[in-house]
């Protein structure tokens, strides 16, 4: 069914105006706001091709129906782009850790021999004071003067950070 071109013509010379305001106070982007106004009408063109009676509510419940695709779709890109920001942070914050072991493992590499063992046995194992000194043939208070030292020479080697 064909429509009819004047009756259309005069609707859209009618509420084109209407429709673009209502628009352009949802989305508060004049271009946007035109080419959102365009579609309602293009939407208006194709339903009115297939014998819906247009009016100026239908109108505006078209461009309502595309302002909430619209702000959909900002939602979405918002997202995209909230999430590759994280992504790119965690990806940074990993390579700043790899760095940060791979500093430290240099620097556990350099200290003597005992200092990195008790290290290892207090932070990597896990083990008490009293635990590591049994270990190694020293009593607890022996084990945390040697641990004290071990985490000083530690920290100096790695230019001063805290161990």
């Amino acid at each position: 069914m064909e429509p009819d071109k004047e009756a259309f013509t005069a609707l859209f010379r009618t509420s084109h105006r209407a429709v673009l305001r209502y628009i352009l106070l949802r989305v508060d982007d004049p271009a946007l706001a035109e080419d959102l106004t365009a579609e309602t009408f293009a939407c208006a063109w194709a339903k009115s091709r297939a014998g819906t009676t247009i009016t100026v509510p239908w109108l505006l419940r078209t461009a309502r129906n595309l302002v909430g695709n619209e702000y959909q779709r900002r939602a979405r890109s918002q997202e995209r782009t909230r999430r590759a920001a994280m992504d790119a942070l965690e990806k940074e914050a990993a390579r700043a850790r790899a760095g940060e072991a791979e500093e430290l493992r240099c620097a556990m590499a350099r200290l003597r021999s005992s200092d990195a063992l008790l290290l290892r046995l207090s932070y990597w194992e896990g083990l008490s004071a009293a635990e590591a000194g049994a270990l190694l043939g020293c009593t607890a208070g022996a084990a945390w003067v040697r641990l004290s030292r071990a985490r000083s020479a530690l920290r100096a080697l790695m230019g001063g950070a805290e161990a």
